[in-house]
């Protein structure tokens, strides 16, 4: 190998690393990034989810409620993006693997086991929403961040109510 050529390879390796060195500075990391990522595959997975329930529940509540739940994350999502753009935040195109094989268990279920897995799942994900929005809402670092968590959280609270109480309705309890 010649000189030149070990010169041109390093030079160009220094540039690969100072190149990934400036953007990975430019995106924040941390509780506040975290958060903004997981939101937007949260909404990803109900957008689906919530779509998936309006065509394949059994009762028109549980059909409303994955209608508006859709229409809600639609909304959030927006939101989430315009703030991960103005912080750099790179969000992923698609709900995280877990959420992806919920989606797909959603799909394959139907008749009264899907309504019961779709209440059960949503009362589990709402939850997770809340626990998360109120820990960036303790310790969050960005303002823009805690501030969106914050207007979210009532909301997501809401949800979790009407799905607790379509719960109550199709099991009897």
């Amino acid at each position: 190998m010649s000189f030149r050529h070990i010169i041109a390879t390093l030079s160009a390796a220094a540039l690969l690393v100072l190149g990934t060195a400036s953007a990975a500075q430019a995106r924040p990391l941390g509780p506040d990034a975290d958060f903004l990522i997981a939101a937007h595959q949260g909404n990803l997975a109900q957008i689906t989810l919530g779509k998936v329930a309006k065509r394949k529940a059994t009762t028109e509540p549980i059909r409303e409620l994955g209608g508006e739940l859709a229409a809600y994350h639609r909304k959030l999502d927006t939101a989430v993006r315009k703030t991960a753009a103005r912080l750099d935040v790179e969000l992923p195109a698609e709900p995280n693997s877990e959420q992806q094989t919920l989606i797909q268990q959603h799909e394959s279920t139907s008749g009264a086991a899907f309504d019961t897995l779709f209440l059960g799942s949503q009362l589990i994900a709402h939850e997770r929403a809340i626990k998360l929005a109120m820990v960036v809402i303790d310790t969050g670092a960005e303002p823009k961040v805690t501030k969106l968590a914050a207007k979210a959280l009532p909301i997501v609270q809401s949800h979790q109510q009407a799905l607790a109480t379509a719960q109550q309705k199709l099991t009897g309890r």
